[in-house]
């Protein structure tokens, strides 16, 4: 995946996971020496194993020539085919489809003659392992006035109306982003594709903060205009949750975006959503740029997306500064565990139905713990909650119910807590 915007060191990312993966458990070597001296290794990294439709997927690049990913796969990680579509990596002369430089594009008719060539040359170099995302990103206007008063653009259109007009300006926009799906699907009839860049709910943090349902739908109208199109040519969505800033705040911002891209998509079948994650904040925020998350939020994003409607996590990366095959996070070990105790309830949490009772952004807004459960055919829940408005040394309970059934679950400073609430009481995990 792209550092949004950017596109860095996609191609040596590519080449890294397009490589066959033979995965053995090993020591490995060391890797994260810790403060206090002690050197963690791979081999302490614990294996998981995810069953009921859950996944969990590596698609992280780290100059390690492919060791890490291979150690991540024996450890439970899938494999992911990332294609950065619009860069021509193999053209000679390259011929990249580029944003403009001047400013976002008002002309959706306007599509350079070597599109298909440079897409068509991306998709066959990349041949599938594991889920196949199409990484697609680009600015467009949105201001649809603005839009109609490019006069090429509304003379390609055909339009006679601004109403007429906007509809047709969406349409074509969205093949910019469905055709690479097509021709994926054409070239690699079996593989199961996803498109990085639009999403049913765009990635967003200020505009879920403090905002009721009717101003995040107000602000995420365009969302759903241009995604009716790309829809019917994907295999599974992706909903972006790089974090941004070190507060409580990121633990809602995780589960708003996974929950309304989950409850937007539900009209349009039962397809997945994967959430893409990244153990660096990221490089937008100037301040904490390439500091890697604390171990709360690690946690969290470990466990609160298939606890918002996720099926799947993915956790990409790109540090080519680690030339060697140790593990490029310190936190590793602590996802993973988390990890380990979502699969070790997978099964039940897979086969369940989500009860969303109060939706994160409103929790957010009352600075609540978050609270999730899914209830199960046996009169059965399991159960998530976490309270990142507490201090880390604090200790507290939170009452859950679960239909007839209720207990307290324990909260453990900012940690996220996982339970199973039955009539034999509340056993935690």
């Amino acid at each position: 995946m792209t550092i949004p915007r950017t596109g860095r060191g996609a191609a040596a990312l590519l080449a890294l996971l397009l490589a066959p993966a033979l995965a053995v458990l090993s020591p490995g070597p060391a890797f994260s020496q810790q403060p206090g001296g002690e050197t963690l290794r791979w081999a302490d990294i614990p294996r998981f194993e995810m069953k009921g439709g859950l996944k969990a997927f590596w698609n992280v690049g780290d100059g390690s020539g492919g060791q890490n990913a291979r150690q991540a796969y024996a450890r439970g990680f899938e494999p992911v085919t990332l294609v950065n579509t619009y860069s021509d990596y193999w053209g000679k002369p390259r011929r990249d489809i580029r944003p403009p430089k001047d400013g976002p594009s008002a002309n959706p008719w306007d599509m350079p003659p070597n599109f298909e060539l440079v897409v068509r040359r991306a998709i066959e170099h990349g041949k599938p392992s594991g889920i196949y995302v199409q990484d697609i990103e680009f600015p467009f206007v949105e201001n649809i006035e603005k839009a109609h008063g490019d006069t090429a653009a509304r003379l390609a259109s055909g339009a006679t109306s601004l109403a007429a007009f906007e509809q047709a300006y969406y349409k074509k926009w969205a093949e910019w982003f469905w055709l690479p799906l097509l021709w994926t699907k054409e070239r690699y009839p079996g593989a199961v594709v996803g498109l990085y860049g639009p999403q049913p709910f765009r990635r967003d943090y200020w505009g879920v903060a403090g905002k009721d349902a009717a101003q995040i739908d107000g602000s995420h109208r365009t969302d759903a205009q241009l995604w009716e199109y790309i829809d019917p040519h994907v295999d599974f969505y992706i909903s972006s949750i790089y974090l941004f800033y070190d507060k409580p705040d990121s633990v809602f911002y995780m589960a708003a975006n996974v929950e309304e891209n989950y409850l937007r998509t539900r009209p349009f079948g039962d397809r997945p959503v994967y959430a893409y994650e990244w153990m660096l904040f990221h490089i937008s925020n100037a301040e904490m740029s390439g500091k890697e998350v604390p171990g709360y939020l690690a946690e969290a994003m470990a466990i609160i997306p298939y606890f918002s409607g996720a099926k799947g996590v993915v956790l990409w990366g790109w540090e080519p500064q680690l030339k060697t095959a140790r593990p490029p996070y310190a936190q590793l070990p602590r996802y993973v565990r988390s990890l380990q105790r979502v699969a070790a309830l997978s099964d039940k949490i897979g086969r369940g139905r989500l009860v969303i009772d109060t939706p994160a952004n409103v929790a957010w807004r009352e600075r609540q713990p978050l609270v999730r459960t899914v209830e199960l055919d046996d009169g059965s829940c399991v159960v998530m909650a976490i309270d990142p408005w507490q201090d880390e040394t604090a200790r507290s309970t939170k009452r859950v119910r679960c239909g007839a059934l209720e207990g307290d679950i324990a909260l453990e400073g900012r940690g996220t807590a996982l339970a199973v609430l039955s009539r034999d009481g509340l056993k935690s995990y």
